[in-house]
């Protein structure tokens, strides 16, 4: 069983690495189409599409701040949160690996949500930021959950 959750472990992380990659390269496509955009509008003398841009630019950076230093900090808040061990014999193992799994799947689901966000970002939209802090919540409402049910689940089937 540790060398399954080794495994989920390790695909969790490289599956993190290549949404983090992808989600830099994109953040700095959009920060480099703002910037076209600051500079061709401060041409025309549009100083709304200067602002607008700039404000565009603000919020692609910000976004990329929250998928660096806010996400991995709430899902290892709530994750925290989890408990690892719900009684004795095979419950344990199996609500270990539930714990792990669950943290890294939400910790994915959040960071795609950030990563959608900043795509639609990029593009001009704003509708994304709307739909990565819903589903982050969902994603942190699923933990919090799993929260209680480890224990429950421990009860029902009789551990220790």
């Amino acid at each position: 069983m540790a060398e399954a959750t080794d495994f989920f472990v390790l695909l969790l992380e490289e599956a993190w690495v290549a949404l983090v990659g992808a989600m830099v390269a994109f953040a700095a496509l959009a920060l480099l189409s703002q910037a076209l955009k600051t500079t061709s509008a401060s041409m025309l003398g549009a100083s709304i599409y200067v602002w607008e841009a700039i404000a565009a630019g603000v919020g692609v950076i910000l976004l990329v701040l929250f998928g660096f230093l806010g996400v991995p900090s709430i899902v290892r808040a709530t994750q925290s949160a989890i408990p690892a061990s719900a009684g004795c014999g095979p419950i344990v193992v199996l609500s270990e690996l539930s714990a792990s799994i669950i943290g890294g799947i939400a910790a994915l689901r959040m960071l795609r949500s950030v990563f959608t966000a900043i795509v639609y970002a990029a593009a001009g939209g704003s509708g994304g930021m709307a739909h990565a802090l819903l589903e982050s919540g969902e994603a942190i409402l699923g933990m919090l959950l799993a929260s209680v049910a480890i224990p429950v689940s421990a009860h029902f089937l009789g551990a220790c």
